[in-house]
């Protein structure tokens, strides 16, 4: 066993009290044709935060403010079943506008009252979309150490 896995970063981003979904490509060798929040891999000497903003930008045109981590999950990605480890992380648009990069067929923006009614979600994120929401209905509001 060598230990080795890949780590890529997942970004729920919010605007306006709604939030970003993606319909991923079909040629995308991961989830083809699923709507997520966003994801992609941490390059070699960058930190997760850096990932969440540079992947954001390059996915949606979006600027992003990293506000906390979500969640983190295990899985075996692709045809190569490449063990990978994932963190989702809460972002606030703070600029731009959305223009997808070739990885994404569509885009569009839920008000937080209708995500609970979203159907043939990834388990992840569903999960991470229940998250964000119990976090908002607490009113946890804390600024998180990133």
């Amino acid at each position: 066993m060598s230990g080795r896995f890949q780590v890529i970063v997942c970004f729920l981003i919010e605007r306006d009290r709604q939030v970003l979904l993606l319909k991923r490509t079909m040629s995308k060798d991961e989830a083809p044709g699923q709507w997520e929040t966003g994801s992609g891999r941490v390059e070699q000497g960058e930190s997760a935060i850096q990932a969440v903003v540079r992947e954001a930008r390059e996915e949606t045109g979006l600027d992003v403010e990293v506000l906390e981590p979500l969640d983190t999950f295990h899985f075996y990605r692709g045809r190569m079943r490449e063990e990978t480890i994932a963190i989702t992380f809460h972002c606030r648009a703070s600029g731009g506008c959305v223009v997808l990069s070739s990885e994404h067929d569509e885009a569009k923006w839920v008000p937080l009252e209708h995500l609970n009614k979203l159907d043939a979600l990834p388990a992840w994120v569903h999960r991470s979309l229940q998250l964000f929401l119990r976090r908002r209905a607490s009113g946890d509001t804390r600024d998180y150490p990133l």
